[in-house]
């Protein structure tokens, strides 16, 4: 078909085009050619190759395509769109884990991003970037000069990249600009068809439509342009006759249901075709008229009917809507899928589109947070929030575009309102708990356990708000509107108050729910970050405006939630007396407590912003007194939780509630959190008056009754003593930070970072990373990241790590000890330390330090004291606290029971209060008045009264007239009428001030009966009805027994009930109960009848009648001394200075003798008793410090020096007291050490007796035997006995079996496998030369002696380690059963099967290895070697061309090994020629096996069980795994000994491979059949002896049996050791390694000759043999037969391997490739015969002294000029003769025509390397970005988490199902495959190594750390990471050496899924 065909008929020949085309280019080029003709039928040719309503034929995309090109190919087209490119921003998009960079340093946005292109080509040396993997996608921002620095731009993108283009004609474009259009109408009737129906996706073709769209955006600008116009046409709407809207572009889409029925009635009725639309093609024919048939069928699949087709429309309707808007509603309605989110963001580069895109987005969002609130599951709900975060971040980012949405758009508003549907579909009602509040409203806050928060649906749209508000513009914009601060401010008050917990006190919490995580995170995410970027804002003067806005609306927002949680205010007293209930605000119940204010800590964020900042003063931006007041109250909520927390109180809520104030106080959260709430009580200290706010403070914490002074009225200590110092260190150390804590008080950011990195330093050592996390965000002001590097630097000392024992460490700092003087900041390491545990760990340095500074020991060592930094003049107020009476008074009472009641305060009381008096010193007098005038509180909040007032008044009245009048008999004369006590009621509660009770009027039945009345029925609920509840429960759990514990614990959980009560309700219950206790005390009614009468039917009175026992125990109730006040707030001070107060006297004392008492108490404590420290000196600081204090006062007035030289004098006058009292802890401590000493002597006697009886009774058997000859003794560790090994009863050793392939890892020495290398995986192992080697020895001998000689070696070994503890092998029976025994739960026991831990080191171990009892091999005796000397003849004869005369060569005798072989071959001969053991002989053995027969028997079955479990060769028999059992052991040995043993080193590491040879030659020797390398050995000697057959003239082989020369001598001397029965003697070993090394070395001088060139071969061979020396003349012949073989380098393998062949080197290449028999045959006799290793170095070669080791050759003949050849001591025939036997041996092609040999097979002799890891490259970005497309070779897909094998350099899935087989993981199977059941992975996304060993599976860390040499899980940091060759090469050790299992302790069980 040619152009001029199609020419001649385009529209008939349409179809045939476009179904029968092989050409691509043919439709390209003939549409372009006739749209120079007829643009319209190109148009309708488009029109019917992008049909969207043919159901039954697909769109061709890739035909689409190549006409979108115009006819060339899309590779050619897409280079030439991309070379002239003009695009300034990247643009490229991607999804979900994407791998990204941002560079903080270039970035103007937080949300800027760039490729990893991009990144590479910009210039970002220096600069702070990270790598990341993106979560919910992105684009690159390269050029973009809204969001980044130009000096971040790669060289492509950029204002200033533009390069010099040429245009491109318009017929290359031509086709884009006609099909794009096409596409696009293709795509959104595909969509609308999807929103409508339930199609098949398969037949939609939308996403590959949309794929080739994008595919045309990311060529260049000149396609995108296109497509981006295409999507800003306008469309027309159509109105079908069911009211559904059909969308218009060109041509009308009619609906598709009714045109389908129209088309089957036409097709029913064989009618013609109704006419076509407007498409062009109309009327077509053949020429004649006659319709085709191919044309009929298209036009039934044409789009739409013609317009005067029968169809019922309703007519069109014009509306504005373009294509952009179009698909955002589909969008909207499919979810955002991602290939269409990447579509439509992939055009954000073009202007106009950008900007439509955004208004349509805009006018859209509520929409699309509405998809926000639809149930999916929870991993659809992660996708769409991610999509939706992907299209806002790109659209939000331009700060200018955006601010005109603002503008424009009311952008703001729109998401402020999206936002607050999102959470008012989260609120749950919680009724505010106040007793007797039956009208109480309810506060809805929000639910942390909906979806939307624990889901964290909420995040787009908070999302979208944050970086709205991170452009300054639109945050101040923000802040000017009022009604959108308003409406934000009322989202906020739902986070108020939301996770409220309650105190549970009798039963622990059901369930610990995790809600508190949720709670945290949505307020610091939608709360927090926010108030950060408004913050950041107002850091100016200009700003003032917009704070005070701020401060209004939030204080508005306050009131309205006061007023929901019923809040009342109440006017305070002027003068607090006697500690009275002060209650300025409603007290929030002690039982409940919320860590969530986010309306109070607004406050507090823009007052310090105002003061700090905006120069603006106190006063303007206080909010009025009343509402100060109740935000203080529910603040110090906070502050009383914590310290609850902390003393144990609310231990029954379990571990959630302190994760809760662990989250509030760590470094993360603590300056949105406790900085804020701590700045807060700090205002209202400068604001309120000081002695309320410390009458409140007392209250809160509940700490009246321990402020009282006398002793306890109860008999016993009230169980919480220790609950109410920790309450009181508590309340000092708050009232220390609110004086010393300057956190939002103008503190610069400098100073912020030095003293937090300080304070962090100071509780330990900690890497940069945890650094960084820990420190705080200080809002308004920059990144603290720039200077906290500085600031590091100059406070600390950085560690390198060690990876000592395996252990891995990792970077860290410490601080630099010249710093603990000065910056140690005690209470800011309190407010940060959570839960004491920082505090303590400080503590514990700052003494090692002070100890090692005074070179002394000391003991309650004090906190230095320091002065509080500068304080913001604003904030000067502040000290008035320090001057309050209320406050001297606290500290007087202190430190007065410190001087007298030593029991209730402890050491960090004394500090603290202390602390506080050297503050109040130091505080500045000149202090203005409080800003709020006390008293002045005018509460203005109309509020619901709680109940009638005048109820608890009236009870009150009813109780006082009980306690006056109880002594009157005559009053309960009478009965009490019901309308005498209703009225009496009436009377009380109407007018409970003037109303008087009149005894004559009313009895006391009368009173109490209104008293019952009013405490059940007129409070709601009634008084007692929790107490009730209480102790039903209390009864059914404790109960009330006579023991004294039970009843304290019992009365203490009543205690906690009463306390939680409202203070008036506790007032009225204390009055009553002291009431009844009085009457059953004075003996006026007995328990019984209070009970009967105050106590309700069906209530348990147990409880009650308790209380009113137990009266003064449960309420603290301390009997009054006659000379002291009751409580401190009888304490008049007449100052406001507490140097003025410290010398007045009360009591009998003053503050100054308190303070002077306690230094003399700590002075005369005598430490030096305690032990250990008798000849330390030992001190306390704290007398140092109270000196200090003493000497101030002293200074400021005259009267304390007074005071206390009257004081000193008096003390001087009494004379010294031998034992002078001390502190009760101290005298605690010592008596503790005391009883310790006496303890551990007792314990030493009994020991010392039990170990001389055991001794008395061991001894005396042994005395009686008298052996001739001692014996070792093994010490037992798990009985402790020691005992001699037999048979009877055998000794063993632990050891761990396991099946290893290390040695099938090794490579050539000087190899290098490295991974980022293609051609690693050619570079050949031992493993693949080995397995290549044996498949092609199969073809040619017998399999059973290939398997024998090759088969075994390529075979996964086993290796035997041992800790070398000795146990009884009956002992380890019992030892293993209790161990098995202890766990059930198979997924929790770190042991599994046989597996066991050595008591003594706990290394793994999983049997035991019985120890001979008799040696099996005799001891080395030296003896001299005498080797005889070779004869001097030289051979007569010349060489022939063929071979030596054998005549000749045979008639000299064997003389060179002198009798040795000959002994050795009768030897052989004779343990042949014995009986084998047959089935008989062996049943009997069996049966009279003893003990230590029957445990090497378990253990080799052991081996084989092992073995045949990980390795998946079948066919390996027990014997071979003896062998390779052994082989392994051996080799691995030499490895870790780094393949020498000449080294000085003496080796740490214990070795069992002496005890494993005995016991596998001893199960060997009882095996009925065994392998034998007797005969070998035979037939070597053999061939020395007689010279045997010489070359085969015929070529034939005699036998199929491998031949001797392919055989490895070092496997012929395993077998030997094992199964010769010859091996016990030295003599026979050291003539059987003679032999094998003879034949080495002839293998290795084939080896080597084989690699000369033929000239060379020549050259050596043409030799006169008489005149060369044995060497040369073994060489000479070897050259010749092997010449005639045609064995010789190619000229390939000579340009690998070319360098000069001198003797030299020929000599070192022999020697070097017969060492490692040697080694392994010096390395058996050093275990076998016990001989010691060579440990000097030599002055010869390794190989000569080795030789003289193995008496080889005599140590004197040992030079440095001797050769291989003089170590064989042969003759030279003899030498010449068993080479050319060797040669005459090797395979050759023409002996066995089908064989695949096209050369002679050649012994395979080489040197293997130590096995290592796979090389590594430095940067792991380059090895990540490498994996990140490698396709798996199992699944062949890109794995979603890969992991790198770096034994074998593997690619394999990691926890992913397409991979798995039988339920088994890829890795898990890779591990038996490649290691025998270990492997070592790099998992390429976390960077972290995984190891696996058999069934577990351990996360060893990682080998890739950053600068500061810390690792980077999971890549959370993104910072560049370098490889550690530290930690690769200690992984790389414990690999080799097997020790895996004993140096890795936290090992997972992987189940087979891993």
């Amino acid at each position: 078909m040619t152009l001029n065909i199609i020419s001649y008929d385009p529209t008939g020949m349409v179809w045939t085009v476009l179904n029968d085309c092989d050409d691509k280019t043919t439709l390209p080029n003939y549409l372009k050619d006739l749209y120079s003709r007829e643009p319209q039928q190109v148009d309708s040719l488009l029109s019917t190759l992008i049909n969207p309503y043919d159901s039954k034929n697909s769109l061709d995309v890739e035909k689409c395509l190549w006409v979108i090109c115009g006819g060339q190919k899309p590779e050619d087209f897409t280079r030439i769109i991309k070379s002239n490119d003009r695009s300034v921003i990247c643009g490229l998009v991607w999804d979900a884990n994407f791998i990204a960079y941002r560079c903080k340093t270039c970035g103007i946005t937080p949300c800027m991003s760039l490729c990893a292109e991009c990144f590479e080509n910009g210039d970002h040396e220096g600069h702070d970037f990270n790598m990341f993997k993106s979560g919910a996608g992105g684009a690159c921002d390269c050029g973009d000069v809204e969001v980044m620095k130009p000096c971040g731009f790669c060289s492509r993108h950029g204002p200033k990249s533009a390069k010099s283009y040429r245009e491109i004609p318009d017929d290359v474009t031509l086709m884009v600009n006609l099909v794009v259009p096409k596409l696009i109408d293709f795509l959104l009737f595909k969509l609308e068809y999807a929103t409508t129906e339930k199609p098949n996706k398969v037949d939609r073709g939308d996403e590959e439509v949309a794929k080739l769209l994008l595919q045309l955006c990311e060529m260049g600008d000149i396609t995108r342009n296109v497509v981006a116009q295409g999507m800003l046409q306008v469309r027309k709407k159509n109105l079908s006759s069911d009211g559904k809207v059909v969308f218009k572009g060109e041509a009308s889409k009619p609906n598709i249901h009714k045109y389908t029925v129209m088309r089957r009635q036409s097709s029913t009725e064989n009618s013609q075709p109704s006419s076509l639309p407007d498409s062009g093609i109309q009327n077509i024919s053949d020429g004649e008229g006659a319709p085709l048939q191919s044309v009929a069928d298209s036009i039934l699949s044409l789009p739409g009917p013609s317009k005067d087709c029968d169809l019922p429309y309703l007519g069109y309707e014009e509306e504005k809507k373009t294509v952009l808007e179009t698909l955002l509603d589909l969008l909207i309605e499919l979810k955002f899928p991602q290939y269409l989110v990447t579509l439509v963001l992939s055009m954000l580069q073009e202007a106009d589109y950008k900007q439509q895109f955004m208004e349509a987005f805009c006018s859209r969002y509520a929409k699309i947070a509405n998809l926000l609130t639809h149930r999916f599951e929870p991993e659809e709900d992660q996708k769409l929030c991610n999509r939706l975060v992907h299209a806002s971040v790109q659209l939000f980012s331009n700060e200018n575009l955006t601010f005109k949405m603002v503008q424009n758009n009311n952008l703001l508003s729109i998401i402020v309102s999206a936002l607050s549907d999102l959470i008012s579909r989260t609120l749950i009602k919680v009724d505010h708990d106040t007793e007797d509040n039956v009208n109480s409203k309810s506060l809805f806050v929000v639910n942390c356990n909906h979806d939307i928060i624990s889901q964290h649906r909420y995040w787009p749209v908070v999302s979208d708000f944050h970086n709205l508000l991170s452009h300054n513009k639109i945050a101040r914009h923000f802040l000017g509107e009022a009604a959108l601060i308003r409406r934000w401010m009322g989202i906020l008050t739902h986070f108020t108050g939301m996770n409220k917990n309650i105190r549970h006190l009798i039963v622990h919490i059901p369930y610990e729910s995790n809600v508190y995580q949720y709670a945290y995170s949505t307020e610091i995410e939608a709360s927090s970050h926010i108030m950060t970027n408004l913050l950041s804002v107002c850091s100016s003067p200009s700003e003032s405006d917009h704070i005070r806005l701020v401060l209004s609306e939030c204080v508005r927002a306050l009131r309205s939630w006061f007023r929901m949680i019923q809040v009342q205010i109440v006017k305070p007293f002027l003068e607090p007396l006697n500690g009275e209930e002060f209650t300025p605000s409603g007290p929030i119940p002690r039982h409940e407590i919320t860590f969530h204010l986010p309306l109070h800590r607004y406050l507090a964020g823009f007052i310090s912003q105002a003061i700090n900042y905006c120069g603006m003063s106190l006063e303007e931006v206080l909010p009025s007194e009343e509402v100060l007041w109740c935000v203080m109250e529910h603040v110090l909520r906070i502050q009383v939780g914590i310290g609850e927390i902390l003393s144990g109180l609310w231990v029954r809520n379990g571990y959630s509630l302190r994760s809760q104030e662990e989250f509030y106080l760590q470094g993360q959260y603590c300056n949105q959190c406790v900085d804020l709430d701590i700045f807060l009580l700090q205002v209202c200290v400068m604001a309120l008056d000081s002695d309320l706010f410390l009458t409140t403070l007392l209250q809160r914490y509940k700490l009246d009754s321990w402020f009282r002074f006398g002793d306890f009225a109860s008999t016993t200590q009230p169980a919480d003593n220790d609950v109410q110092q920790a309450l009181v260190e508590s309340m000092l150390n708050l009232i220390l930070q609110l004086v010393y804590q300057r956190m939002y008080m103008g503190l610069s950011e400098e100073k912020m970072v030095h003293l937090e990195v300080v304070t962090k330093l100071t509780m330990g050592d900690f890497t940069h990373s945890q650094l960084t996390d820990n420190l705080p965000e200080k809002p308004g002001i920059s990144e603290l990241t720039e200077l906290f590097d500085e600031v590091l630097s100059k406070v600390s000392d950085y560690k390198q790590p060690t990876n000592e024992s395996g252990q891995l460490t990792q970077g860290i700092y410490a601080l630099k000890p010249d710093l603990w003087k000065s910056e140690f900041q005690p209470l800011h390491v309190m407010l940060r330390g959570s839960y004491k545990r920082g505090y303590q760990l400080a503590m514990d340095k700052y003494k090692g330090w002070y100890q090692s500074q005074n070179k002394t020991k000391v003991q309650g060592l004090w906190p230095p004291f320091r002065t509080p930094l500068a304080l913001n003049p604003q904030c000067k107020p502040l000290f008035r606290v320090l001057h309050s009476r209320t406050l001297h008074a606290m500290l007087f009472t202190v430190l007065y029971k410190a001087m007298k009641e030593t029991d209730t305060v402890n050491d960090n009381m004394i500090y603290l209060t202390f602390y506080l008096v050297d503050l109040c010193i130091d505080a500045p007098e000149d202090i203005a008045t409080p800003v709020l005038e006390r008293g002045s509180l005018k509460p203005d909040i109309t509020v619901a009264e709680q109940e009638d007032g005048t109820v608890p008044q009236a009870i009150v009245k009813c109780i006082l007239f009980l306690q006056e009048h109880r002594d009157l008999p005559t009053l309960y004369k009478g009965k009490a009428v019901e309308q005498r006590v209703q009225e009496l009621c009436r009377k009380l509660i109407s007018s409970p001030h003037t109303f008087i009770i009149k005894p004559d009027q009313y009895s006391l039945q009368d009173v109490t009966e209104a008293l019952l009345l009013m405490c059940n029925s007129r409070l709601q609920p009634p008084l007692f009805a929790r107490l009730y509840n209480a102790a039903k429960q209390l009864s059914l759990t404790t109960g009330i027994g006579t023991a004294m514990y039970d009843k304290k614990t019992h009365m203490y959980h009543i205690q906690q009930v009463l306390e939680q009560l409202p203070p008036h309700r506790y007032k009225m219950i204390n009055l009553l109960i002291y009431y009844l206790s009085t009457l059953v005390k004075e003996e006026i009614a007995t328990l019984h009848q209070i009970c009967a009468v105050y106590v309700p039917e069906g209530v348990d009175h147990t409880a009650f009648s308790s209380i009113i026992r137990c009266y003064d125990w449960i309420f603290r109730v301390r009997k009054r001394h006659s000379d002291s006040l009751e409580s401190m707030f009888d304490i008049k001070y007449k100052s406001d200075r507490i140097v003025k107060n410290a010398y007045q006297c009360v009591m009998g004392t003053s503050l100054v003798q308190c303070m002077y008492e306690i230094r003399k108490k700590l002075s005369q404590i005598d430490f030096s008793q305690s032990p250990g420290s008798s000849n330390a000196y030992t001190t306390h600081n704290g007398v140092e410090a109270i000196t200090k204090i003493l000497e101030k006062l002293c200074e400021r007035d005259q009267n304390n020096a007074k005071l206390l030289r009257s004081l000193e004098r008096a003390d001087a006058s009494t004379p010294d007291r031998s034992t002078s009292p001390c502190s009760t802890s101290e005298a605690k401590r010592k008596r503790a050490k005391e009883r310790q000493a006496k303890l551990l002597q007792q314990f030493a006697s009994k020991q010392r007796i039990f170990e001389a009886q055991m001794e008395a009774e061991n001894l005396v058997p042994f005395a009686e035997e008298e052996p001739s000859e001692a014996k070792q003794s093994y010490s037992c560790i798990i009985c402790s006995i020691d005992s001699v090994n037999t048979e009877l009863k055998p000794i063993a050793t632990f050891v761990l079996c396991q099946p290893a392939s290390l040695l099938l890892h090794c490579t050539a020495p000087q190899s290098e496998r490295a991974i980022m290398d293609e051609r690693f995986e050619d570079i050949p192992t031992l493993h693949s030369t080995l397995h290549d080697h044996y498949n092609t020895l199969k073809m040619l001998f017998t399999s059973a002696s290939t398997w024998q000689g090759v088969g075994q070696r390529a075979q996964p070994g086993l290796h035997v380690q041992s800790c070398c503890h000795y146990l009884h092998v009956e002992c380890y029976k019992t030892y293993s059963d209790s161990q098995r025994s202890r766990s059930s739960d198979p997924l929790h026991n770190p042991l599994k099967g046989k597996e066991l831990s050595c008591p003594t080191c706990r290394r793994l171990s999983n049997t035991v290895l019985p120890l001979p009892p008799e040696p099996f091999f005799k001891p080395y005796t030296p003896t001299e070697v005498k080797v005889p000397v070779s004869p001097a003849t030289q051979i007569p004869l010349p060489f022939t061309h063929s071979c030596l005369d054998k005549s000749y060569l045979t008639s000299n005798p064997l003389t060179c090994l002198g009798c040795s072989s000959h002994k050795l071959h009768a030897k052989i001969k004779q343990v042949m020629q014995q009986a084998p053991i047959d089935l008989v002989n062996a049943t009997i053995l069996q049966a009279t096996k003893t003990p230590y027969y029957l445990s090497v028997e378990q253990f080799v079955n052991s081996l084989e069980d092992y073995y045949k479990k990980y390795v998946e060769q079948k066919s390996v028999s027990q014997q071979d795994i003896l062998v390779l059992s052994l082989h392994t052991t051996l080799q691995c040995e030499l490895i870790e000994r780094n393949k020498t043993l000449l080294s000085d080193l003496e080796c740490s590491r214990k070795y069992c491979t002496g005890r494993l040879i005995s016991v596998l030659a001893t199960q060997s020797s009882m095996l009925i059949e065994c392998h034998s390398s007797n005969d070998l050995l035979l037939e070597l000697i053999g061939m020395l002896h007689s010279g045997g057959p010489g070359p085969s003239k015929s070529g034939k082989k005699a036998s199929s049996r491998l031949p001797l020369v392919l055989q490895e001598p070092s496997w012929i001397l395993l077998k030997f050791v094992l199964f010769s029965k010859l091996q016990s003697d030295w003599e026979n070993f050291v003539t059987v390694v003679r032999l094998l090394f003879t034949l080495q070395t002839m293998r290795a001088l084939h080896s080597v000759v084989a690699k000369f060139s033929q000239d060379e071969q020549l050259a050596y061979s043409r030799k006169n043999v008489a005149e060369c020396d044995d060497f040369q003349a073994l060489l000479g012949v070897t050259c010749r037969e092997l010449s005639r073989l045609g064995v010789h380098a190619t000229v390939g393998e000579m340009d690998i391997t070319s360098y000069v062949w001198s003797l030299q080197s020929i000599e070192t290449n022999i020697q070097s490739l017969c060492l490692p028999l040697l080694r392994e045959a010096v390395l058996l006799g050093h275990h076998m015969y016990e001989k010691p290793l060579p440990t000097t170095p030599p002055t010869c070669s390794e190989l000569l002294h080795l030789a003289a080791w193995l008496d080889l050759i005599p140590s004197s003949n040992v030079t440095s000029s001797s050769s291989t050849v003089k170590v064989l001591n042969l003759p030279r025939d003899l030498l010449l003769k068993f080479s050319c036997d060797l040669v005459g041996q090797l395979p050759l092609p023409r002996d066995m025509p089908h064989s695949p040999l096209s050369e002679p097979l050649m012994p395979l002799v080489q040197n293997w390397g130590r096995p290592r890891l796979l090389t590594l490259p430095r940067l792991y970005g380059k090895l990540y970005l490498h994996y990140r497309h490698v396709k798996c070779r199992v699944c062949k897909g890109v794995p979603h988490d890969p992991a790198l094998c770096l034994v074998c350099g593997q690619l394999v899935c990691v926890r992913s199902q397409c991979c798995q087989w039988l339920n088994t993981g890829e890795c898990t199977k890779h591990a038996q495959k490649c290691g025998a059941g270990t492997a070592i992975y790099l998992v390429i996304m976390s960077s972290t190594v995984v190891i696996i060993r058999g069934e577990r599976v351990y996360l060893w860390g990682s080998v890739y750390l950053d600068q500061h040499d810390e690792e980077d899980i999971d890549l959370k940091r993104g910072k560049p990471l370098y490889l550690s060759e530290t930690r690769y090469n200690c992984l790389n050790q414990q690999w080799i050496s097997h020790s895996f299992d004993h140096t890795l302790k936290r090992w997972g069980w992987h189940q087979q899924q891993f």
